[in-house]
């Protein structure tokens, strides 16, 4: 088992990494430390796709919202940020359909240098 942030400690270098629902359970130091890791583990031209909680959605229960303004600064430095588009998760009731909760899925490209 390994800690999401350490990637540090897996010792491989990636071409692609999937988050989903992880992003927006993180603390605002942990963002940072989780960048940080994902920079080293995945590969310049390497992709990251995230899926997480979107400021979007109504109501104060459920997890933390994020605001895309957090999605581009957190990756400000060695990203480029490709599209972050408004989403819905999946749930298990199939009828939720537009009341699923809304999400941001957002695809980002490792840029060469400063790992």
């Amino acid at each position: 088992m390994a800690d999401a942030l350490e990637f540090l400690t897996i010792g491989r270098v990636f071409d692609a990494a999937i988050d989903s629902g992880f992003f927006h359970t993180l603390s605002d130091g942990d963002r940072v430390r989780y960048e940080h890791g994902l920079r080293a583990a995945i590969r310049p031209g390497g992709r990251y796709f995230m899926l997480c909680f979107s400021d979007m959605q109504p109501g104060l229960e459920g997890p933390r919202r994020v605001s895309q303004a957090e999605i581009r600064r957190t990756f400000a430095e060695g990203w480029q940020v490709d599209s972050i588009v408004d989403a819905r998760f999946a749930t298990k009731d199939p009828s939720s359909g537009p009341r699923a909760p809304r999400a941001w899925l957002a695809s980002l490209t490792r840029l060469p240098g400063g790992a």
